[in-house]
């Protein structure tokens, strides 16, 4: 077992001064752009700067995150900030946005590049997907569990990063729409707005179920677990909150250091002292042990009731004041006419000398010793440093002023802290964003995506669509009756291994794109993609859906660099807002087996349908699904000028009657046919107006 890394979060630096003094090893901020933490305080150039400094004074490790995806008007001011952030001396870039990775990997070459959560990264093919693209650390999605990290950790080449405390969403990292398409305020841009921390009723079969706060659960701690991830091998324990307190990030710091560094079971005590610092009704750990559904849930009040209480300890590190020392080791001497020479050095090897400016002269009344020297220098409280020992060889009888021993001391002082600041300046290339030649669509045609065999009987029964993306099962069977129509495989959205009889799939993440890539042909929205420099990461595909969240703008931006890569959009359907493992509907004490249907109703009487998976296995999964679909079949003439290829259809919670329709209507539109829109409240635009902020 060896060392593994404490990682605080600073969502400022009174945040970032009490993680380094309460024994972070290293520490996560966000620069003034481009952060998925758009509410903290982060840190523009100048305090970047000031914040790795007094970091790597104590040896602490700085990431900054820049982990936002990035719409293409952006990309040159993404890259702009990126270098600043690295010319400040930053040790890791934290990414979410794989386009601007692959460019930053080629400007910077020597910069560490860690992949954020935001990826959605569950499995070894994820990894080493990432591993293949430059990134040296991998931040795993937290809803794996001990197991699945282990298997992780084994076959990684990759540092391995783990959330140990503190919020946890409903939803996987990377995947959750609700926010943006409910406020325009995308999680993906470090803007969530936190609709899941309403309470809502869920409804079964139309009828009231329960009434709770059922998308929000407890915070994690994984505090008593520490032993295990030391034994698995990952390399760094991340601890959440860069919108909390200092005090917070105090005591939470500290009390995973004290366990880090001794091999003792935590006490009552110390649970208590997390407990106060922030609370949803207690903490779970139901992830990592595979304890899921009601107990992870703070189903009674999402807020922190813990009273915000902190010791005493814990507010003097948040205070600013110096109590974490660096131990120095110190060596004088003094000789008659001759001026005071110090010598220092730390337990790293960095060594600094440094001299007085007066000369040694008789002493008249009392004469200077060896052990007054010594303690004169070792005063080193308004500094970081602590000195460990200290010696000193003085001639008999003579003397200098205090002053010159306080300067000499001052100098030594600064001189080591400037010596262990210092940085060399990694490579920075010259090189300009390589965009890509405009998309040539023509025409666009229709795709669709179903969930069960009816579904797909009714599109191919309607004609008119060229691509049909169904699960493993249904696309097997769907084979047996398509002609023209080509079957594709909808791997699953979070990676597993499958076993498609099509000729080819379409992924939704990169752990996919590696294992199919034989097959990969298609990349599903949940790539995430916000730019051409991700479309070109993905070349390999012959078709990329484009982000749920950008709008028509963004789009055309997108398509005049899009080169030979076929675009298709989402032109119909219910949006997939959040896709859980831990499945609301089971967390309530019901299940979604037979005809039970169920959704969720918030404060305003809306409905949101809930798709269930896995019912049989226990291990539930669930897609929240958006009230009302995307419909476009009224304005296909303004779609068609975004100059994309394909326009998908996305049927979920439609029967085979419905889906019939719809196909027939968006056939019509292409065919010149004036469609009219349904009751303005029976459907949505999504973002193709609006867009996210």
């Amino acid at each position: 077992m060896g060392y593994i890394e404490l990682l605080a979060p600073a969502g400022g630096m009174k945040e970032l001064k009490a993680a380094v003094q309460s024994g972070a090893d290293a520490v996560y901020l966000g620069a003034s752009s481009f952060s998925a933490r758009a509410g903290a305080g982060n840190f523009d150039y100048d305090a970047l700067c000031e914040a790795v400094r007094y970091c790597h004074v104590y040896g602490v490790k700085v990431h900054c995150a820049l982990n936002t995806l990035i719409k293409e008007s952006e990309l040159e001011e993404a890259v702009e900030a990126a270098k600043k952030v690295y010319r400040c001396g930053v040790d890791a870039l934290i990414i979410q946005d794989i386009g601007l990775a692959a460019h930053l990997r080629r400007l910077l070459p020597e910069i560490e590049l860690h992949a954020s959560t935001q990826m959605t990264v569950t499995s070894l093919e994820g990894v080493r997907y990432l591993e293949e693209h430059g990134f040296s650390r991998v931040v795993l999605a937290r809803e794996l569990s001990m197991r699945e990290i282990e298997e992780i950790v084994k076959g990684a080449k990759a540092e391995i990063e783990v959330f140990v405390h503190g919020a946890i969403c409903m939803c996987y990292s990377g995947q959750c729409l609700m926010s943006s398409i409910l406020g325009g305020r995308s999680g993906n841009r470090g803007r969530c707005a936190q609709p899941c921390r309403l309470r809502y009723d869920l409804m079964e079969n139309s009828s009231g179920a329960g009434s709770a706060y059922a998308l929000s659960p407890k915070d994690m701690a994984l505090i008593k677990h520490l032993n295990e991830l030391r034994r698995i091998g990952v390399a760094s324990l991340k601890i959440e909150g860069r919108l909390k307190s200092a005090e917070y990030v105090s005591a939470v710091t500290g009390i995973y250091r004290k366990y880090l560094d001794s091999l003792d079971m935590v006490t009552d005590e110390d649970m208590t002292e997390l407990k106060n610092a922030f609370s949803r009704s207690g903490f779970t750990d139901g992830y990592f042990t595979r304890k899921t559904g009601r107990i992870m849930m703070a189903h009674d009040n999402p807020a922190n009731n813990s009273g915000s209480v902190y010791t005493a300890a814990a507010k003097e590190r948040a205070s600013g004041k110096i109590v974490r020392r660096i131990p120095v080791h110190i060596f004088a001497s003094l000789a008659k006419g001759d001026v005071l020479r110090v010598t220092a050095y730390d337990n790293d090897g960095r060594c600094v000398s440094v001299t007085g400016n007066v000369k040694a002269e008789n002493a008249i009344n009392k004469p200077l010793t060896a052990e007054r020297l010594c303690e004169q220098l070792s005063k080193l409280g308004s500094t970081p440093f602590t000195a460990e020992d200290i010696s000193a060889e003085v001639d008999e009888g003579i003397t200098i002023p205090v002053k010159d021993i306080n300067e000499v001391r001052r100098l030594f002082s600064a001189e080591l802290e400037e010596a262990r600041t210092g940085k060399k300046q990694g490579i920075e290339n010259d090189i300009e964003l390589q965009y890509g030649t405009p998309a040539d669509p023509g025409e666009p045609y229709l795709t669709a995506e179903v969930v069960n065999t009816e579904q797909g009987r009714a599109v191919l029964e309607a004609g008119g669509v060229k691509r049909i993306y169904a699960p493993e099962r249904v696309a097997a069977e769907l084979l047996r009756y398509a002609a023209d129509t080509e079957i594709v495989t909808k791997t699953a959205d979070i990676f597993r291994e499958e076993e498609p009889k099509t000729d080819h799939v379409s992924v939704s993440s990169p752990a996919a794109m590696r294992y199919y890539k034989e097959r990969a042909a298609y990349g599903d929205f949940r790539l995430n993609i916000y730019n051409s420099l991700t479309i070109r990461e993905f070349n390999s595909l012959k078709c990329v859906t484009l982000s749920p969240e950008l709008n028509m703008r963004e789009i055309e931006d997108i398509t005049a660099h899009s080169g030979g890569t076929e675009t298709e959009i989402i032109a119909y359907g219910h949006i997939p807002l959040m896709l859980m493992r831990n499945c609301p509907v089971r967390a309530m004490g019901k299940c979604q087996k037979g005809k039970r249907i169920y959704s969720l109703k918030d404060r305003k009487n809306i409905m949101f349908p809930i798709m269930c998976s896995d019912c049989e296995s226990g291990d539930c999964k669930a897609v929240l699904l958006n009230s009302k679909p995307i419909f476009t079949a009224d304005i296909i003439d303004s779609l068609r000028k975004l100059k994309i290829n394909c326009l998908r259809l996305n049927f979920t919670v439609e029967n085979s009657v419905q889906c019939g329709k719809i196909v027939n209507v968006y056939k019509d539109a292409l065919n010149g046919k004036k469609i009219e829109a349904p009751a303005e409240n029976l459907f949505t635009r999504g973002h193709l107006r609006r867009g996210v902020i």
